[in-house]
């Protein structure tokens, strides 16, 4: 299972491959590591192969580390963030941005790895940087879309499964660390059909009002039963498209917290997830805990 935020001061890995996605990224790193008890690092990953990469000028990429360091400490000026010496907190490695990135923050034990917003490039965009790091690293992403603020009132969205533990603690130890609100959202799908060889066949009102009245039942245990630690909440149950429903609910919160069932390489190639749909369309931040039940 991968971590979820410790209690002592750990990494935070920042993927500053592309400059336009990566600004924000940037910003909101070194805004909410007091909170977060976090140190930062801005990684970049080179297309050199590995095998040429240790031939390569030591003074070339002197130069490339200091030229990059002087634009992300003028982004972090122009954000009011001063005193970062990102010169010595840059590391440029080999590989494609997400094995990089995803090695790297499981050999540093790193705490999040914090992205820019995903820009979709095609229809199916199987090659996209984030979600070959959501589905693979082995802690927490935070995808920043936007210019950072304050956050005051997060949205925790879980399925009923196994894995909506490890969500809730995620969400509530950074709910925690910045003081906020923390609004629980589970979202129930009605089955609208069933299947008899091969034909459509509608589901009694009965049950779905049945399956209805189950989940609502294991969402109130589930939450009941949860280790708060002190940290208030606020209980959401409703039925709809899960995506939709968080959409709509985005401009009411900072940050939005859910899990995504990613496997390997499989999950690399699944479009149409709620999580993958997310990271496309949503103007909120959203931290993504991969789950593997």
């Amino acid at each position: 299972m991968p971590r979820t935020f410790p209690n002592a001061p750990t990494l935070a890995l920042v993927g500053i491959e592309d400059r336009r996605a990566a600004d924000h990224a940037v910003v909101a790193a070194f805004r909410h590591a007091p909170a977060l008890k976090l140190e930062v690092e801005l990684v970049h990953a080179s297309s050199v192969p590995l095998d040429y990469f240790a031939h390569v000028d030591p003074l070339g990429v002197q130069k490339a580390r200091t030229a990059s360091a002087e634009h992300w400490n003028g982004v972090l000026q122009s954000a009011g963030i001063v005193g970062s010496d990102l010169e010595h907190t840059l590391e440029i490695l080999p590989g494609s941005p997400a094995h990089a990135l995803a090695e790297r923050a499981l050999t540093r034990g790193a705490g999040i790895v914090v992205l820019g917003r995903h820009e979709r490039r095609g229809p199916f965009d199987f090659g996209d940087v984030v979600r070959d790091v959501v589905t693979s690293a082995s802690c927490p992403v935070w995808v920043q879309s936007g210019e950072p603020r304050e956050v005051r009132r997060i949205l925790c969205a879980i399925d009923l499964g196994r894995s909506a533990l490890a969500v809730l603690q995620l969400a509530r130890d950074v709910a925690s660390a910045f003081g906020a609100e923390l609004h629980v959202l589970h979202t129930f799908v009605r089955p609208e059909l069933g299947y008899v060889l091969g034909y459509p066949v509608q589901f009694p009102a009965n049950v779905v009002d049945n399956a209805r009245e189950r989940a609502r039942k294991d969402f109130d245990k589930l939450l009941s039963a949860f280790d708060w630690r002190g940290v208030g909440y606020e209980a959401h149950f409703c039925e709809g498209e899960p995506l939709r429903e968080l959409l709509d609910r985005q401009s009411q919160h900072d940050l939005i917290v859910m899990g995504t069932h990613g496997r390997g390489a499989l999950a690399r190639t699944l479009v149409g997830s709620v999580a993958s749909d997310l990271l496309r369309r949503a103007e909120t931040p959203v931290l993504v805990l991969r789950n593997v039940e």
